[in-house]
């Protein structure tokens, strides 16, 4: 049991995940990114949708869709989609997203990934509803969501997702 607590990381400590690095430049990845504009076809029959995307970017937050096949891959299982977000040319948010339709059991996939999280950083500091678990440190924190066959897995910066609800708030 002391070896398992001496090999598990601190959330705040982490370097990457998967290879995605918080804070790393937008440069790092811009090559493999479809970046988000609010002009794509899926926003023109969702006006809100498209308003909140052009007044992200007003206040210099970019999400991006991954288009590389690497950083895709959580716990050797591939996520078909990856979404970051920037801020000042700075990631701060990574959310993958594993559809229902590509496992015949999704829910024990979901407790694969808690399981494999559990060993990297410790128990969840929280959980809701057992189907939302959370790791929260001072600064980063990790999420992995079970909602109708989907999972969603959320690394961030919680200090830059707080200042740019802030900004967001203040337009």
């Amino acid at each position: 049991m002391g070896n398992l607590l001496l090999a598990q990381e601190s959330i705040d400590q982490v370097k990457s995940i998967n290879g995605l690095e918080l804070s790393s430049s937008l440069q790092s990845l811009k090559s493999d990114l479809q970046l988000i504009t609010g002009n794509e076809t899926i926003f023109q029959n969702h006006d809100y949708l498209a308003r909140h995307v052009k007044r992200n970017l007003e206040i210099g937050v970019l999400e991006g869709i991954y288009l590389g096949h690497t950083l895709n891959i959580v716990n050797g299982i591939e996520s078909p989609d990856l979404r970051v977000t920037y801020f000042a040319d700075s990631l701060f948010k990574c959310r993958w997203t594993f559809d229902k339709q590509g496992f015949p059991n999704p829910k024990e996939v979901f407790k694969n990934f808690i399981s494999y999280f559990s060993n990297k950083f410790g128990p969840a500091t929280e959980t809701q509803f057992g189907d939302t678990f959370i790791w929260k440190g001072e600064v980063n924190r990790l999420m992995v969501n079970y909602y109708e066959g989907t999972i969603q897995i959320e690394w961030r910066d919680d200090t830059v997702e707080t200042k740019t609800k802030g900004l967001f708030k203040a337009q």
